[in-house]
């Protein structure tokens, strides 16, 4: 135990849990700590978690590794999924349960509120509105609870929650606002048109600063309750997906951060502003100036395995199942998985595939099964690998990170699919680091967010192996050929 020492707290709020990471300067995890929650997902879509859960499940596990690293914290950040919001009415009790980014119940009025935006918009940029953004939710809401919806007085998504709780002041960064279908990065500032297209007021969203950037002293009373010193710094973070890629020193072009969690998402950076895109690929700013991201992403992965575990292999832990699927070949014996279960959004959008488990015969086993659902994930990563480098995004460095990276079978799966060594840090929780370093940076103690990818380390490389590489070219193609056959 370091006791005393000087610390900084990542936070990340993710789909299915919270993680918080104490770190020192030099990136050593002094404390660690976890809490899990369910979500309700339905059939139709939609998926909601009570947000005092998830604000319990955060403060839970910033208390344990507050008190597992036996640090003084200076200064803490969050790193979230973007989408996910609450509405709160004047006294700021919530409205609705959080509706979670993947939620998908908002079809028509993402229609509705498109050329709502081109109506009103007068040649002004538009910001992107998708089946997952905030803004057409809060319509469908509008829609079906009026009575309640018409008490709002803030639409706040869950980095802004989390800093008005903490702070008293709702702030946000740009990505994160950007996944709201308010906002335009270039030039920087919510859509006047989509903010009266959608009846909000801007005093009822979020501040917008870079990440890194000072948000405010811990408030006394929520100090006492997180386990924080009265003179603690919140620091502006920023969407999990990129504070991952910051963790994973993601400081160049040429390098994919690949995060295996609730999805699976790509990021790469460009020295310019990228021009047009397929559908498939999501530009922004990255952190780090003068990058730009690109982004691609898989709506479910570690989702599937969540699901295979709780329907099909109850009672077993998932590294159980990981030694039953080691016995199967390269290929599942044939088995060949769609992980698909919420639609496809790259490398080409199609919200209405859906997941599927195909030439199956009574001689296959739940090891086969599981194998073909993690071949299934390294086929996507293929994939999206293969989009970014077609739109002229070359791949020199795969770094795997999140949840997943702790797969050895996995990450050597990956490997061997794509024909690329694929690194493991040595944190694999990326996004609680990327916090950090945020919150380092942010308290003056790096003089740039480039100078933070110094505390990078890898703990291991996997290297394709030829033999298995050929095995899962037929694979892949087989993979390609029922993709296209049923989606």
């Amino acid at each position: 135990m370091n006791t005393g020492s000087r610390g900084y707290l990542g936070l990340d709020v993710g789909g299915t849990g919270a993680k918080a990471g104490v770190f020192d300067r030099d990136g050593e995890l002094l404390g660690f700590g976890h809490r899990t929650y369910e979500p309700v997902v339905t059939v139709e879509g939609q998926a909601e978690i009570d947000i005092t859960t998830i604000y319990a499940a955060a403060r839970d596990s910033a208390r344990e590794a507050i008190q597992a690293s036996g640090a003084r914290i200076a200064a803490l950040a969050v790193s979230s999924q973007g989408q996910t919001f609450v509405s709160l009415d004047g006294a700021n009790r919530p409205l609705h349960r959080a509706i979670l980014w993947y939620d998908s119940r908002a079809r028509e009025e993402v229609e509705e509120l498109q050329a709502r935006v081109s109506e009103a918009g007068h040649g002004e940029p538009s910001p992107d509105i998708e089946t997952i953004s905030s803004a057409p939710k809060i319509l469908w809401l509008r829609k079906r609870r009026p009575e309640a919806m018409a008490l709002a007085t803030r639409y706040l998504l869950l980095p802004e929650y989390f800093s008005y709780r903490l702070t008293g002041e709702a702030a946000t960064d740009p990505s994160t606002a950007c996944s709201t279908g308010l906002y335009v990065e270039d030039p920087p500032g919510y859509s006047a048109a989509a903010l009266a297209a959608a009846e909000i007021d801007l005093l009822q969203v979020a501040r917008v600063l870079d990440p890194g950037a000072p948000i405010g002293k811990i408030r006394p009373e929520m100090a006492e309750e997180w386990g924080l010193p009265a003179d603690a710094l919140l620091v502006t973070g920023t969407n999990d997906q990129y504070a991952g890629a910051l963790g994973a020193g993601n400081n160049r072009t040429g390098i994919v951060t690949a995060t295996a969690g609730t999805c699976l998402a790509l990021v790469t950076l460009t020295r310019t502003k990228p021009g047009t895109l397929p559908p498939g690929l999501f530009p922004g700013r990255f952190p780090i100036r003068p990058y730009w991201f690109l982004l691609a992403f898989a709506k479910t992965a570690g989702l599937v395995l969540d699901w295979f575990r709780r329907e099909l292999g109850p009672g077993l832990k998932l590294e159980e199942l990981e030694s039953q699927a080691a016995q199967s070949p390269p290929g599942s014996s044939g088995v060949t998985v769609l992980p698909h279960f919420d639609g496809v959004v790259s490398p080409v959008p199609n919200p209405n595939a859906r997941g599927a488990f195909c030439n199956l015969t009574l001689q296959h086993t739940r090891g086969d099964m599981y194998r073909a659902i993690l071949e299934s994930l390294a086929f996507s990563l293929r994939d999206n690998l293969e989009l970014l480098v077609a739109n002229g995004f070359p791949v020199d460095t795969i770094r795997t990170i999140g949840g997943g990276a702790r797969s050895a079978l996995w990450l050597q799966i990956n490997a061997d699919v794509t024909g690329m060594p694929v690194e493991k840090p040595s944190v694999t929780e990326a996004a609680v680091l990327g916090a950090a370093m945020l919150a380092a940076y942010g308290n003056g103690d790096f003089s740039s967010l480039e100078a933070c990818s110094s505390i990078y380390r890898i703990e291991r490389v996997f290297v394709p192996n030829r033999d298995r590489r050929e095995r899962y070219q037929s694979a892949y193609q087989r993979y390609r050929t029922i993709l296209n056959t049923l989606c």
